[in-house]
């Protein structure tokens, strides 16, 4: 394929966590009453709508009140680290990927790493860095520091996601993005913002992987 460099969502793409994601969205309800409570893809794409950072405002949360449910939300994730596997069959495939790689998340890159190391072939040279929630910018900011730091072209990159705001934040720099349908939104969602690719399992983004790395 046509790609050179390979962004990834860490979250619901390497990391298999929408269970305890939503675990800590239904307990944070009890200090924000008006989200939904939330127990399958589809009702993670109700509340987690749209971009992230607008996405709380149907339930009448504004600004300062969203930034504090992620804000929550994400330390919760983080501490909750250790519980969380990665799919370990996405992981080998990444690891003999030959693409360079940047994880783009709003998890925290030390949450990353602790997942990461479960699998037992883990090199930290697997990835050339995390962009975490630390650097406190959005997903476009950082696929458009990632793409100068490899003096890379929007047309060389692919994002691999699993969110509706993925699609939205790559739009924005524009490149294009992959969106799985094992993640926290289901593909008939994704569908609806017409990502240039939509795979389906975790088998079919290893299938995918190989084909990026084929010369």
């Amino acid at each position: 394929m046509k790609y050179s460099l390979l962004f990834l969502d860490f979250d619901g793409v390497i990391s298999n966590s929408m269970e305890i994601c939503m675990e800590e969205i239904n307990h944070l309800r009890g200090k924000f009453p008006s989200i939904p409570e939330v127990k399958t893809q589809e009702d993670m794409a109700r509340v987690y709508s749209v971009e992230l950072r607008h996405s709380l405002y149907p339930f009448g949360l504004g600004d300062e009140e969203t930034r504090e449910f992620f804000d929550c939300h994400s330390r919760a994730m983080s501490q909750r680290a250790v519980e969380v596997e990665p799919f370990y069959e996405v992981v080998r495939a990444l690891a003999h990927c030959r693409l360079p790689k940047i994880i783009i998340t709003s998890s925290y890159a030390e949450a990353v790493y602790a997942i990461l190391r479960k699998f037992e072939e883990f090199d930290e040279t697997f990835v050339q860095g995390v962009y975490g929630r630390e650097q406190g910018k959005t997903k476009t900011e950082k696929i458009r520091n990632a793409l100068a730091l490899f003096s890379a072209q929007v047309s060389d990159a692919l994002y691999v996601g699993d969110l509706a705001s993925d699609v939205l934040y790559c739009r924005d720099v524009p490149v294009d993005i992959a969106c799985v349908g094992y993640g926290y939104h289901p593909s008939s969602y994704l569908k609806k913002f017409s990502p240039e690719y939509i795979l389906e399992t975790t088998e079919d983004f290893v299938t995918f992987l190989q084909s990026l790395s084929k010369p």
